[in-house]
């Protein structure tokens, strides 16, 4: 997204080059103010550089990658047991023993050795975000430019909406449920889980992301108040979705852990606002994450960076074309690439011998990274910075393959057969037609070959 270019053919999870262009770096040098608030600790992974070129960065506290921060505060009065039931933690550990329950447990403990004091969505870290935004923009010059990127990691796990911690609330989507809250389910295949517990499970994120709306909609408010809203164009994008559950819940999965690329994953909300923009309207053209840089750029005024391969929407958005691109492509380097089209979508799963011919420089901890950082070894609550990264990545994967997401204990397992499903007849992807329509699938797959290997001259 800060780029404007796609990944997928080249690396993982990795820090920002030297080399790529981002929005705050094209800022720079024009009267433009520029900004980053966010809790979504990837961005300061170390060496990752994610805010460099901001002229001025918030961050909050707390989340996953970060939960290391309340490590030391006591925990007082709850237990990360108490967010289980008992037989999903004994089915884990006769499956998969404590490699996947303990990282978890650990993770979860992190997090409510700071959300034990929260008394109402207040206290949640995403409020603590859009309010943060809303101080920028009542201190900000309001005779230049600004560019503000608010990014808040929530609805992500934990999924702990207002009921979880409010005695007198239930979740409003499911509030005849009696079983326990739990707010960070274990990952893998859902016969952990019974469907009543994983219904559940939704709907503390659905209820999760009701409240992030509503601190969405505090912010606005605020753009509103200050006369902003008629000079602004408002962006709302997501990185990806989220597995939770059988069929078109997730595919049999729970959580982000296997690098499959169906619908529930990637389909991601792009919604404009802004001058000249026709409220509530519906256009069904394909836009891609890397579209939101050029989009900044070109409202900004400083055009479009040449080495960015995404498109600026505002045509699009005001109408003046019909489409931008004919197909969106998605999937994770190195085990899945999909082409979506109009009607069809298609799912090449890379084969072990293709996986060993893509360049693996580029993972989440790639090689070098410890070494050209003298400063890591320094010591952090009795480990090594290097130590703790280390024990991270042990924990990431449970078959021992490179980090290739940022959910810990997850397993690169792909299909064997590429996949190609009806979109139309079938907008779940739960039928695969590949054999029954060859030709089709030869035709998305050579189309999806072509790209790639566009992508890799560019």
């Amino acid at each position: 997204m800060h780029t404007g270019r796609y990944y997928l053919h080249s690396k993982g999870w990795s820090a920002l080059d030297l080399d790529d262009t981002t929005i705050a770096d094209l800022c720079w040098g024009h009267p433009i103010d520029t900004a980053l608030v966010f809790d979504c600790p990837m961005y300061r992974l170390p060496k990752f550089g994610y805010t460099r070129g901001f002229d001025k960065v918030y961050f909050i506290h707390g989340h996953e990658a970060d939960q290391e921060y309340f490590s030391r505060d006591p925990l007082l009065h709850l237990k990360p047991e108490d967010f289980f039931e008992e037989h999903v933690l004994e089915t884990a550990r006769k499956l998969e023993g404590e490699r996947m329950v303990a990282p978890t447990l650990h993770e979860l403990a992190s997090f409510l050795r700071e959300t034990q004091y929260w008394k109402s969505d207040e206290d949640q870290r995403a409020a603590r975000v859009m309010k943060r935004a809303v101080k920028y923009l009542e201190e900000v010059d309001r005779n230049k430019q600004f560019f503000l990127w608010v990014d808040c990691f929530d609805p992500h796990e934990p999924w702990d909406p207002p009921s979880v911690y409010d005695p007198d609330l239930k979740c409003p989507y499911d509030p005849e449920y009696k079983g326990k809250d739990m707010i960070v389910p274990l990952m893998g295949e859902t016969n952990l889980f019974t469907e009543p517990e994983m219904h559940h499970i939704r709907m503390l994120y659905a209820e999760k992301v009701t409240m992030v709306d509503k601190w969405l909609g505090h912010l606005l408010d605020k753009v509103r108040a200050l006369g902003m809203e008629e000079n602004t164009l408002f962006l709302l994008v997501s990185d990806h979705g989220e597995p939770m559950g059988n069929r078109e819940h997730g595919h049999g999965i729970m959580r982000k852990c296997r690098p499959w690329p169906y619908e529930e994953l990637v389909h991601a909300p792009m919604i404009m606002r802004g001058p000249g923009l026709e409220a509530g309207k519906r256009i069904k053209g394909f836009t891609q994450s890397c579209d939101v840089a050029p989009t900044v750029t070109d409202w900004l005024g400083i055009g479009v960076h040449p080495e960015m391969q995404g498109k600026s929407l505002l045509l699009l958005a005001k109408g003046e074309v019909e489409k931008l691109r004919d197909f969106a492509i998605a999937g994770y380097y190195r085990y899945s690439a999909s082409i979506i089209t109009e009607g069809w979508s298609f799912i090449h799963w890379l084969r072990p011998e293709e996986q060993k011919i893509v360049d693996q420089r580029f993972q989440l901890y790639r090689a070098g990274t410890l070494k050209t950082a003298a400063h890591l070894t320094a010591k952090f609550m009795g480990e090594t910075i290097s130590e703790l990264q280390r024990r991270m990545k042990e924990t990431a994967t449970l078959d021992g393959e490179e980090q290739w997401t940022c959910t810990p204990g997850s397993v690169a397992q792909v299909p064997e057969r590429d996949q190609l499903f009806d979109r139309k007849a079938d907008p779940f992807q739960l039928n695969n037609i590949a054999n029954k329509d060859p030709k089709r699938a030869m035709e998305l797959y050579d189309q999806l070959r072509e790209f790639m290997a566009e992508l890799r001259t560019c």
